[in-house]
């Protein structure tokens, strides 16, 4: 059984799973299969240090104090920029969510990462009829636990709940109006020096 979030709005809670959807799931795939001369499926491997072979998904990121020693994520302590250790922000399923409404704008301005539609447990009229009158909410998103969140966004469309998952993006806004100032066209004076042409010369 998926594993299931609970999002709180005011007194309401709704508790649901997140089904991600894909380019695959909407477009479809294709698929390149090699052999070898012996009619055998070839798999893809790295070779590293010029000699050993190394298959896919042997191969991660590890981390290593000043000794050389390897130490495990687990172990690893989040600080900020001042030094100070910071908390790791909870799984969403691991505590209920706060909904919060946000503007168009908000929405707008995000880096969009993923996107997930919502199974509801129960609930999901109610959710619905709150999102079809046009507002949008917030949440923040962690798959696991992790020392920073991406923001969720609840938006409806064809009678389905959906999640868009990001980042808020600083985008400074301008104006509508032209500021550009228009700079003149310099026009270069004909130089007075006018070479006489001589047909004795010739």
């Amino acid at each position: 059984m998926a594993r299931t979030a609970n999002l709180k709005l005011d007194s309401k809670s709704f508790e649901t799973a997140f089904v991600k959807l894909d380019r695959k799931k909407v477009y479809g795939w294709s698929k390149i299969d090699i052999y070898d001369k012996d009619n055998k499926t070839c798999s893809l491997a790295s070779i590293a240090d010029g000699e050993h072979i190394l298959p896919s998904g042997s191969v991660t990121l590890a981390g290593f104090n000043s000794k050389g020693e390897y130490v495990k994520k687990s172990n690893l302590i989040g600080m900020d920029s001042n030094g100070k250790k910071v908390d790791k922000i909870p799984s969403i399923y691991d505590k209920p969510c706060k909904l919060t409404k946000v503007s168009l704008d908000e929405f707008l301005s995000i880096n969009v990462k993923s996107v997930y539609q919502l199974s509801l447990v129960e609930g999901k009229e109610d959710l619905l009829k709150i999102l079809n009158s046009g507002d949008i909410y917030h949440f923040q998103f962690n798959y696991r636990a992790d020392y920073n969140a991406d923001d969720g966004y609840l938006i409806t469309n064809e009678n389905e709940v959906f999640a868009i998952i990001g980042e808020k993006a600083n985008i400074e806004f301008i104006g509508i109006e032209n500021k550009e100032e228009e700079v003149p066209e310099t026009v270069e004076e004909e130089s007075s020096e006018i070479d006489d042409f001589d047909f004795g010369m010739l």
